[in-house]
């Protein structure tokens, strides 16, 4: 289900390290008080996590990490909590604000293991009988692999069977890019402090977060705004403000005209899914414009949906006339959606670059539309009509000329990358998707799971983002909209099938009863 962040915000490693620089050097907050700030805040939530009087073990890196392990350990402690410290560096590596709190647990006569002399081999033993282990080994810094002894200690933390809960980001886990390195602590749940940080949302390192808790740490929120964010997180109170609304004296023809361009034979299903979808999210009226050979196939299957041909064969030779056709086609139409099962034959190709280049209204291009695209760059940059790109990563590839190992390594960088190069809204889809704007702004998106990676959920997406298009939600926002409320609907419907048994066809049916509650909330607001 959806994760309910606290926090809209995240920053990149160095938007951290400023936010961080700002609240001492400009607005006068000791780092000594942000990070007393941030200990007893996770203690607090520690211990209202805490179910029994079982141990816990606190592991204290070198850093600052090991100064935020330090003050949990203390609180704790003082809320009569049997704790054991576990630093993992000597402590003359110890310095500033980590070195004080060192100190101050040791004057304490807390019971501190450092396992640079005692060593590993009786650690997992140590563990057994804990009922929560905190991490606060590394924080943001790491950006490579770790030593052989911190590896053996995370697989250890891993393997112990208490709650893991790591201080401000799963160590191991690269605060930008989501890498793991092979190694990171697998948290159940992970105390950020101030801002989620860019790699918490980016996989493989997002599966190690486990529940985020955004920590407030006690900076001003000027800090937040002059460090500058990398992106933001939808919520509902986001994307409920983009639905577009209803007057009483509506009818269909006042409710936008979608064309759907998709289809042809064998593919047919992908043009009637995208076509119901944008019916369930409100469009008035749906035409989907197919190959002739589909046609009878996509007529059998809609009631609601107008039926039309824009091509005789796929792979038909382009003539003036077949261009002239499909531009008649969208004459009284609001929007388009262009590409699913719509195959990348020369004929329809062409045919797809002409008409895209006709149009004055706004589009969405999804699967074959994009790889058309990819493929005719000359073609492509001659498309001046607002549109939103809706690629997977292997499209995206394509698209931008690199491998998908290069798009999930930098799935943000080559999203907003994408998007400016191209002038178009992007949503490059996969768990937690993100959405570009040509500006450059990004929002990630946290609704969605795993009963997703089926057939024909990119069509319905298309169908929604196309059927807000038409009803005249600005491209950004119907992106931004779209892709939330497709994740949430898919939500909704996986508490009744699981993940495995999930089909893009139940989204589409639970469409309408979530667009009512988020109507029946605007009534009440």
């Amino acid at each position: 289900m959806t994760e309910k962040w606290n926090d809209k915000l995240f920053m990149t490693r160095a938007q951290m390290r400023d936010y961080d620089r700002i609240s001492t050097e400009k607005y006068g907050i000791p780092s000594a008080v942000l990070m007393e700030n941030a200990g007893r805040s996770t203690a607090a939530l520690i211990l209202s996590l805490r179910q029994s009087k079982a141990p816990i073990s606190v592991f204290a890196g070198p850093g600052n990490n090991g100064g935020d392990g330090f003050v949990i350990a203390r609180h704790l402690i003082n809320a009569g909590c049997e704790v054991k410290t576990c630093l993992a560096a000597p402590p003359d590596r110890l310095q500033g604000d980590a070195l004080r709190n060192y100190l101050t647990l040791k004057e304490m006569s807390a019971r501190i293991t450092d396992l640079t002399v005692a060593g590993i081999a009786a650690l997992a033993e140590s563990l057994k009988d804990d009922g929560i282990v905190v991490d606060a080994l590394f924080g943001t810094g790491v950006e490579r692999a770790l030593d052989p002894i911190m590896v053996k200690v995370i697989d250890i933390i891993n393997a112990c069977p208490a709650t893991v809960v790591s201080a401000d980001i799963p160590s191991g886990l690269d605060a930008d890019t989501g890498a793991t390195w092979g190694h990171v602590v697998a948290a159940d749940i992970t105390a950020t402090y101030g801002h989620i940080k860019r790699g918490m949302l980016l996989f493989p390192g997002a599966a190690s977060c486990g529940r985020i808790e955004v920590i407030p740490i006690g900076a001003p929120a000027k800090a937040s705004e002059e460090a500058g964010a990398d992106g933001l997180i939808l919520c509902d109170g986001t994307v409920q403000s983009f639905m577009p609304s209803r007057r009483r004296d509506a009818h269909k023809g006042t409710c936008g005209h979608l064309a759907v361009v998709a289809g042809s034979m064998g593919k047919s299903g992908a043009a009637v899914m995208t076509g119901q979808a944008a019916l369930r999210t409100g469009a008035g009226l749906v035409t989907i414009a197919t190959t002739q050979n589909a046609r009878p196939t996509v007529e059998s299957r809609c009631l609601e949906i107008m039926v039309d041909t824009v091509i005789e064969k796929v792979d038909a030779a382009l003539t003036d006339k077949s261009v002239k056709n499909a531009v008649a086609l969208m004459e009284g139409k609001t929007a388009v959606a262009l590409g699913p099962g719509l195959t990348t034959a020369p004929g329809i190709s062409a045919l797809a670059v002409r008409l895209l280049q006709s149009l004055e209204i706004p589009a969405v291009v999804d699967a074959d539309g994009v790889n058309i695209l990819a493929a005719d760059p000359s073609g492509a940059g001659r498309i001046t009509t607002p549109m939103v790109l809706t690629p997977h990563p292997g499209e995206m590839a394509r698209l931008m000329g690199k491998s998908v190992a290069q798009v999930q390594a930098d799935r943000i960088g080559t999203a907003r990358e994408a998007a400016r190069w191209h002038k178009v809204v992007i949503v490059l889809k996969g768990a937690h998707s993100i959405i570009a704007s040509p500006e450059g702004d990004i929002w990630m998106n946290p609704t969605g799971n795993p009963g997703m990676a089926t057939a024909g959920m990119g069509d319905v997406l298309t169908g929604i983002i196309g059927g807000l298009l038409a009803q005249g939600v600005e491209p950004v926002h119907a992106a931004l909209l779209g892709t939330y409320l497709h994740g949430l609907a898919a939500d909704r419907c996986s508490v009744r099938t699981g993940h495995m048994g999930l089909i893009a066809g139940d989204v589409i049916d639970e469409l309408p009863s979530l667009l009512r509650e988020w109507e029946c909330a605007a009534r009440e607001e």
